[in-house]
């Protein structure tokens, strides 16, 4: 299990490891890297991609789409609209080595880059500008997938640095 863990480490681009393209994951407790959402209200969410510095606002906003399209699907919502999206960064404490008690420990810090999307549902679509959820999805999650393989460049207008 300890494989697993150091393996999903790596391809998360966990601190201090080469960073790769972020891959449509959840983040958690260990992998911080990846989407969480939060419902705001029953058709209201806000949805959080969180990427290493190097990570483009492209995939940063295509990961939110194909989780705002994956929850629509899940939930029967029908259609989405991503209503506005907020671009920062965020610089996060770790520590690296020592031995067991805490001796020889370093603290460093990690620039992530945050998209947060705040997206609305409903079950008929008002406007142009809603997309079904349940094609949208797979179409959002091939693309994700195949764009693996071709990792885009950084955005270079996001260069601030952790101190």
């Amino acid at each position: 299990m300890g494989a697993a863990i150091a393996l999903s480490a790596c391809s998360a681009g966990m601190p201090g490891l080469a960073p790769g393209a972020l891959p449509y994951q959840r983040s958690n407790a260990i992998v911080t890297t990846g989407f969480k959402e939060t419902a705001v209200a029953p058709n209201q969410y806000r949805i959080e991609v969180v990427g290493n510095a190097n990570t483009p606002r492209e995939r940063l906003e295509k990961i939110a789409a194909t989780r705002a399209a994956e929850i629509g699907t899940e939930n029967r919502l029908g259609y989405f609209r991503i209503d506005g999206v907020e671009l920062a960064t965020r610089c996060e404490q770790y520590t690296v080595g020592g031995q067991r008690g805490g001796s020889g420990t370093e603290k460093r810090r990690q620039q992530h880059t945050v998209l947060t999307a705040n997206v609305t549902y409903t079950k008929q679509p008002a406007d142009p500008s809603y997309v079904e959820a349940k094609t949208a999805f797979p179409q959002y999650r091939a693309e994700l997938d195949q764009d693996l393989s071709a990792p885009l460049p950084a955005d270079p207008t996001l260069s601030a640095h952790c101190s």
